[in-house]
C-alpha cells in the first residue's frame, strides 16, 4: 500500500507538469534553483526531506532513544546530504549516457542501470550497513559483525521493497527534465519517509546501553 500511495504521489506531480500549464511556472522556478546552485541543491534539499523529516517524525513518534537524539539527527542530515550527491552525480552521467529524452527506450534503459547495478551494488548495501551502524550505537565493530551475520535476509528484503516503491517513481522521474529530477526524488523520499513513519508499528525506544 505504501508503494501504491508514493507512485499516485510522484504520477500527481507528473501529471501537474504535462497537464496543467497553470503549474509550469512553479516548477521552473523549482528547476532554476536547482540549476543555479548545483550539487548544493541536491545535498541540502535531500538533508532536509530525507534526513530532517526522518529525524523530526521519528523523534515525535518516541522512535528515537533516550540520549541520542543529536547523534541521530546528525546522522540523518548528514547520511541524506550525500545521498543527495550521489544521486544527482547517477542523473547527471546517465543525461551524458542516454540524453535527456523521455521515450520508452531512453527510460527503459536510465530505469535498468538505476535500479540495476546501481541499487543492487551500492544504494542497498551502503544504507544497510550505515543504518546497521546507526542501531548499533555507531560501533563500527559491532555493526559489521550485525551486518555480516544478517546481511542475506536483509539484503533481499531491502531490495525488493525497493523495486516496488522505486521502479515505478524513478520512471516518472526520468521523464521530467534534468532540473527537475532531484527535485521530484526529495518529494518522493520525503513523502516516503512521512508514510513509514505513520504506518509503522509503535515500539519502546531502546535501551540506550544496550549494544
Amino acid at each position: 500500500m505504501p508503494a501504491f500511495v508514493l507512485q499516485a504521489f510522484a504520477g500527481l506531480i507528473l501529471a501537474l507538469y504535462f497537464l496543467v500549464p497553470a503549474a509550469r511556472p512553479a516548477f521552473e522556478v523549482i528547476g532554476d534553483l536547482r540549476a543555479r546552485n548545483g550539487y548544493v541543491f541536491s545535498a541540502v534539499s535531500a538533508a532536509v526531506s530525507g534526513g530532517m523529516v526522518s529525524w523530526i517524525v521519528l523523534w515525535n513518534r518516541g522512535r528515537i532513544p533516550p540520549g541520542r537524539l543529536v547523534s541521530h539527527g546528525v546522522f540523518f542530515i548528514l547520511y541524506w546530504a550525500a545521498q543527495g550527491l550521489m544521486v544527482d552525480t547517477l542523473y547527471r552521467l546517465q543525461s551524458q549516457w542516454f540524453g535527456d529524452g523521455n521515450d520508452p527506450l531512453t527510460l527503459f534503459k536510465k530505469v535498468l542501470v538505476d535500479q540495476g547495478p546501481y541499487n543492487l551494488l551500492y544504494a542497498t548495501p551502503v544504507s544497510l550497513f550505515f543504518y546497521t551502524w546507526k542501531d548499533h550505537n555507531f560501533s563500527g565493530s559491532k555493526a559489521w559483525t550485525a551486518y555480516k551475520t544478517d546481511f542475506s535476509n536483509r539484503y533481499w528484503s531491502v531490495m525488493i521493497s525497493a523495486w516496488m516503491v522505486w521502479i515505478p517513481a524513478v520512471t516518472m522521474i526520468y521523464s521530467l527534465p534534468p532540473d527537475l529530477q532531484i527535485p521530484l526524488f526529495n518529494l518522493v523520499i520525503c513523502f516516503f519517509t512521512l508514510v513509514l513513519a505513520f504506518i509503522s508499528r509503535e515500539t519502546e525506544p531502546a535501551d540506550p546501553s544496550a549494544p
